[in-house]
């Protein structure tokens, strides 16, 4: 049987969860980054979603509140991708999908940036297993439950695989795996 992990939060959370339960997957579902951890120990999954967390805005400036859309919402979703990753098989399908939004009106958003970190994201995932090939892909906020489902059945037909991971696997994997050494290898990084 397929096994399948959930994270996230809002109401699309269990909407997603019941769609991919549909598909006989025994699915597991985690709302929260601080059960994560203890959620997944002993447990192997072939396939991880990852939806957009739930946030409620706390008042003060503009730039902190800024701040936290961007911890607690879109990076932690880089926390919660390095605790799953040793719990996934080597043949697990990942879905990175998209939607967050910031839930301040009054702060400043951009779509490309978040669309990119969730790039990363994926990229920094098949690069920590290279030169293994974990499939990854980003689904934008407009995936129904059942495309998000039909993507994990879907996971081994190369028509599911990105045109950025279609060619020869090994040496996409090689160069994953180097890219992968060379960030390791940085010894001073400025931002």
């Amino acid at each position: 049987m397929t096994t399948v992990l959930v994270t996230g939060g809002g109401e699309r959370l269990t909407e997603v969860a019941e769609a991919i339960r549909a598909t006989g997957a025994e699915t597991t579902v985690v709302d929260t980054l601080d059960r994560l951890g203890e959620a997944v120990r002993g447990t192997t999954f072939d396939g991880y979603v990852q939806l957009p967390v739930a946030m409620t805005p706390r008042h003060g400036s503009l730039v902190s509140r800024v701040e936290q859309f961007l911890s607690e919402g879109l990076l932690s979703r880089f926390r919660a991708a390095e605790t799953v990753l040793p719990v996934l098989a080597d043949s697990a399908t990942v879905l990175l999908v998209g939607g967050q939004t910031n839930v301040d009106i009054d702060a400043p958003d951009d779509q490309e940036a978040r669309t990119a970190l969730m790039r990363v994201l994926a990229h920094a995932l098949r690069a920590e297993r290279a030169p293994a090939h974990l499939r990854v892909r980003t689904a934008g906020p407009d995936w129904s439950p059942a495309d998000i489902a039909a993507a994990l059945e879907d996971s081994g037909a190369e028509a599911a695989v990105p045109a950025d991971q279609s060619g020869d696997r090994a040496a996409i994997g090689k160069a994953y795996a180097d890219w992968r050494a060379e960030v390791l290898g940085l010894v001073r990084v400025e931002f």
